[in-house]
């Protein structure tokens, strides 16, 4: 019997590796789920930044083809001016349209060569952040690539842990192992120690009889939550 309550042991140690394991290799997992998440914000919080860059560019462009479009049409009205034959009234309306155009044009071209540089200083500042940016990227793949190793590592650990599993169980009497089953099923812990006379996972007092028979080495149970009780003492 005294044997028996070894195997047990035997098996429960594995499986307690193996939940352990399990964990780890969880939480692991949220580590990797948490690292992805910071790389899908840096990513989103960049393409944020070109886009910003993008209409900076877009409106010095736009402000630098208002200019254009207005010197041409100062020359074009200008021409009409000197060598059409015009109304006077078309006449007056071109000349109008000129001064307007002239008192107008030099402050759009301000506005758009102000549009330019500042899309300019914005680019080599983008370039600089875009290299802080692959560079925070290479960590956290690196972080990533290490987090996956070690879960790789587990999982081969978790493989021989399971092979060890087959054997440790063949070696346990059909009976005792049914019943471990259906407590690994309901508690982390289906073989606990007893401790002053109670039971190691409900905490509640076990009979003299079990205590003696526990005291023998016997396989015994809590009469209460039916886990498997054994004394240090008596391995």
């Amino acid at each position: 019997m005294k044997e028996d309550l070894r195997r047990l042991l035997a098996l429960y140690a594995i499986d307690r590796e193996i939940q352990e394991t399990r964990g780890r290799i969880r939480g692991l997992e949220r580590e990797i789920s948490h690292i992805e998440s910071r790389m899908e914000a840096e990513e989103k919080a960049f393409a944020q930044r070109v886009e910003a860059h993008k209409k900076l560019r877009h409106r010095a462009t736009e402000k630098a083809l208002e200019a254009d479009e207005m010197d041409e049409k100062i020359r074009t009205y200008q021409h009409k001016l000197e060598h059409d034959i015009i109304p006077y009234k078309e006449m007056e309306y071109l000349k109008e349209q000129v001064e307007l155009l002239r008192s107008r044009i030099d402050q759009v071209e301000e506005e758009a060569i102000r549009l330019m540089e500042e899309a300019e200083a914005d680019a080599r500042r983008l370039s600089e952040e875009e290299e802080a940016h692959k560079a925070r990227l290479r960590e956290l793949e690196e972080e990533k690539r290490k987090l996956e190793d070690k879960i790789a590592e587990l999982e081969g650990h978790l493989k021989e842990l399971e092979g060890e599993r087959q054997l440790a169980a063949a070696a346990v009497p059909a009976h005792l192992l049914s019943h471990y089953q259906r407590l690994l099923e309901m508690y982390s812990d289906p073989v606990v120690p007893i401790v002053g006379g109670t039971c190691g996972g409900c905490h509640l007092n076990i009979s003299q009889i079990t205590l003696d028979r526990a005291r023998q080495g016997e396989v015994v149970t809590c009469d209460n939550c039916s886990r498997f009780l054994y004394l240090e003492s008596a391995l």
